[in-house]
């Protein structure tokens, strides 16, 4: 199928943003990168189908001009933090996103473009004053349950996204208010209501359980200590999840992928054909580089390697 380009960039992460932006409203869009990394001439080029231009087009307009500083699946952490960055009297744009491709709705705060240098010194936790992190995690349902534990203890939470000059994530910071610090340590200390069902090496395997739990309908949240991963679920939860673990078999890395949205398209598109499949970030402790890899059952990757693979 043909494409078309629709946009030129010069900085990766705008081609990147708008990227997402497409996919996640069922535009399929590629970059192709000219630029020479050690010269910075030439273009980062956004392509489309051609049937698809004007809807990408329209898309892109209405955020043109503006660049996104937060976003997150919780609408108060956003709020909270918008509320923050306009007390500095710097104007900000919200916006709240069906995500028909994936099913979520999404909060997301922007900053006209021309503002970005004056917001550029809160987008680091350091500078966000009468607020402190109470934890530090770079996926969002991890952030996600910890808001919904500390709301539940009538805990107000403002989440803060932390990116790389490429605009890759590198962490999520949950904040509190400074006098509620202490009690939200506590609270996530204790986990009151929420039982072990596992305990992992390493980050991946306990992701992989956390990913198949989830896709069976179960909160579950990870929490290092002395070491070791465990897995937490709600104690009414916590029968089921010991169960669906032990039925859950042997899992292979599928694919790595550079990029979430294509991940979550090979995933939803093996969920058709009723293929459970996790995504694991793989995230290098120093570099903080990586990417995501897709895993399924050993006896069935063979099967979807042929469906993500006839898709491509």
């Amino acid at each position: 199928m043909d494409w078309i380009k629709i946009k030129s960039f010069d900085n990766l992460y705008q081609a990147e943003f708008l990227k997402e932006l497409l996919n996640e409203q069922g535009i399929n869009a590629v970059i192709v990168n000219n630029r020479d990394s050690m010269l910075l001439i030439g273009d980062i080029e956004l392509y489309v189908h051609p049937e698809k231009k004007e809807q990408a087009e329209a898309l892109i307009n209405e955020y043109y001009g503006l660049t996104m500083i937060d976003s997150f699946i919780l609408e108060k952490p956003v709020r909270n933090y918008q509320e923050f960055v306009e007390g500095k009297g710097i104007e900000t744009i919200f916006k709240i996103r069906e995500d028909n491709y994936f099913g979520f709705t999404n909060y997301e705060l922007f900053v006209r473009n021309e503002d970005i240098s004056k917001v550029r010194p809160f987008l680091s936790a350091d500078n966000i004053e009468g607020w402190q992190t109470v934890a530090l995690c770079y996926r969002d349902i991890q952030i996600y349950l910890r808001c919904k534990i500390l709301e539940e203890n009538n805990i107000d939470t403002l989440v803060l996204k932390v990116k790389d000059i490429n605009y890759k994530l590198i962490d999520i910071n949950l904040m509190v208010k400074e006098k509620d610090y202490l009690q939200a340590k506590d609270v996530l200390n204790k986990m009151q209501d929420w039982a072990v069902v596992g305990e992992f090496e390493n980050i991946d395997k306990a992701e992989i359980r956390e990913q198949f739990l989830f896709n069976k309908g179960i909160e579950t949240l990870i929490k290092q200590k002395n070491g070791k991963f465990k897995l937490y679920v709600r104690e009414k939860d916590k029968d089921k999840a010991i169960d669906l673990i032990l039925s859950h078999k042997k899992v292979v890395k599928l694919r790595t992928y550079n990029s979430l949205i294509d991940a979550q398209a090979d995933q939803n598109k093996l969920k058709d054909y009723d293929i459970n499949a996790s995504i694991v970030q793989v995230k290098d402790s120093m570099f903080l580089l990586g990417g995501y890899d897709l895993y399924v059952n050993d006896e069935l990757a063979q099967k979807a390697l042929k469906i993500i693979t006839d898709k491509d």
